[in-house]
């Protein structure tokens, strides 16, 4: 699949769904993850608690979405490079276009403290430990 120029419409669109936008915001951060953590972070911010308190239904709930729908379509869009064997997440150069506006969004969400403790690490992925929200 050829991949779509990523322009401010097409950016606006994807920080309107909460799940891409915080994918977007982990990965202002971070070069790469793998699906499994990046769900639990997602779920923990959805429920603006930690990462101890994700049920593993409410995990695989945002995992589904993830491998569905949210990350495809960053693929799509060369912001990120995802793959779907072994669920490693790697941001692209390309996202480095676009880190000022998923910035200013980051900036206007309501500050949310996550604490929790480490969980797996896998391939790429950086362990979670006890940490915010993206901070501004």
């Amino acid at each position: 699949m050829e991949r779509a120029d990523c322009t401010l419409d097409d950016i606006y669109e994807l920080l309107s769904e909460s799940r891409r936008r915080y994918i977007l915001y982990y990965f202002l951060d971070n070069e790469h993850a793998n699906v499994e953590g990046l769900s639990l972070q997602i779920a923990a911010w959805e429920l603006d608690s930690t990462v101890d308190v994700v049920t593993e239904e409410r995990k695989q709930r945002v995992t589904t979405s993830l491998i569905h729908s949210h990350l495809p379509k960053l693929a799509d869009y060369g912001l990120i490079e995802y793959d779907g064997r072994t669920g490693d997440v790697v941001a692209t150069d390309e996202l480095d276009d676009v880190c000022d506006t998923i910035a200013r969004a980051r900036r206007a969400e309501d500050d949310v403290t996550i604490t929790g403790s480490s969980t797996e690490s896998v391939l790429y992925s950086e362990p979670l430990t006890s940490s915010s929200r993206p901070s501004q």
